[in-house]
């Protein structure tokens, strides 16, 4: 009996299951076939023509154009700072002073001593003058006018000497206040300050110039001939290259820099030739040391076909785009691309491609498309309001 009453349960488990079972495979059968039936409005575009300057990737290093390392010039004791660490300084800009009386008091002393031997000097000079009338009518001896002349030439070396000295004093006094020499930004102050300092101490701090600034990078011997051959290296008189650069998060620097050196010879140890752009940076995005991809773009142009990458597909046979056939359905077109070019697939010059130019393509509704479904293309004076779906 409870083997009875069992198989009653299984069995009516079983109808129940392929009851709801049935019911769902039709519930999908109907939203297909409306699906298929139904017309959806689409936009379309065509694959079009433009004008493309080839471009290659390289690695490349950011690098500053200077970096000069602080050091003091004069023995004293570290009397001041007077920039913050990681500050951005101008050329001729105060950054350290070091205690200048003493050399503010040798400055004052040649200035003395250039003065007293200022005086000897024109003493010297008027009793030669005397000296040579009076000598002419023997009213003093030759040797006494000898004596004249050589006080006269002894103070004249004299004054060179203290001229010779207070510029010294003048340029020593100058270094107890050490000044930027370029633009740029700070790095730490490696000696505080009422420290001693003088040249056997080393660097101080070190100023980097940031602004503009170098991107080097290296090619091999093939990039190079490749380089040549498409006209990314200019001849004399044309026009720079153009260099682009993306930075480590992806993001394409805004300023376009120009290629403005190459080596003469490629390097025996590494087989690469360096190359250098230059590019503005009033912003300090460009960080010395800092790692970008490098996009040299030819100087030649020429003629693409192309296709927005916002509109194309790509399953494991390859990239494709919807298009409406002459039924109003949408089908499947897939083709060959050329790599990119900024936001478009390049189409691949080929007879066998699935695109040429003028054909149209589906741009809206991608994600609720599949094929053989009745769609209608959206005439262009239609408010864009009435798109249904979302675009891709």
């Amino acid at each position: 009996m409870k083997k009875i009453l069992l198989i009653v349960s299984i069995v009516v488990i079983c109808l129940v299951t392929m009851r709801f079972t049935m019911t769902k495979i039709s519930e999908i059968q109907r939203a297909k076939q409306l699906q298929l039936t139904s017309v959806k409005e689409v936009e379309t575009d065509t694959v079009k023509q433009i004008e493309m300057r080839p471009s290659i990737e390289i690695p490349g290093r950011v690098q500053s154009i200077d970096k000069v390392d602080i050091i003091a010039r004069i023995d004293g004791y570290l009397q001041k700072k007077h920039f913050k660490e990681g500050d951005y300084v101008k050329k001729g800009q105060v950054l350290l002073t070091i205690e200048p009386t003493q050399y503010l008091n040798n400055l004052h002393k040649a200035q003395a001593d250039l003065e007293s031997a200022k005086a000897a000097s024109y003493k010297a000079k008027r009793d030669y003058d005397r000296g040579a009338e009076l000598v002419e009518k023997d009213f003093i001896s030759k040797s006494t006018y000898d004596g004249l002349y050589a006080d006269k030439m002894s103070t004249e070396a004299s004054l060179k000497a203290a001229n010779a000295q207070l510029a010294e004093a003048k340029r020593n006094y100058g270094y107890t206040k050490i000044t930027s020499p370029v633009d740029g930004k700070m790095g730490a102050l490696n000696i505080q300050e009422g420290n001693y300092v003088n040249m056997q101490s080393g660097v101080l701090t070190t100023v980097v110039k940031t602004n503009p600034i170098y991107v080097k990078y290296s090619v091999d011997s093939k990039q190079f001939a490749k380089l040549r051959q498409d006209d990314f290296i200019p001849q004399k008189g044309a026009k720079p290259t153009k260099v682009h650069i993306i930075l480590p998060n992806g993001e394409t620097y805004p300023i376009s820099g120009v290629q403005d050196f190459w080596d003469n010879k490629i390097s025996e140890s590494t087989g690469t030739m360096d190359f250098r752009a230059t590019f503005k940076n009033d912003n300090h995005t460009l960080i010395p040391g800092d790692f970008v991809k490098v996009k040299v773009y030819s100087n030649k142009k020429r003629d693409v076909l192309v296709v927005h990458q916002d509109y194309v597909l790509q399953d494991t046979k390859g990239k494709y785009v919807y298009v409406i056939d002459e039924n109003g359905l949408v089908q499947t077109r897939y083709f060959k691309d050329d790599g990119q070019y900024e936001n478009y697939w390049v189409i691949k010059e080929d007879s066998n491609n699935g695109l040429k130019e003028g054909d149209k393509f589906i741009t809206s509704s991608l994600t609720s498309l599949m094929p053989k479904m009745k769609v209608k293309e959206m005439s262009k004076n239609e408010d864009d309001s009435t798109i249904e779906g979302d675009n891709k």
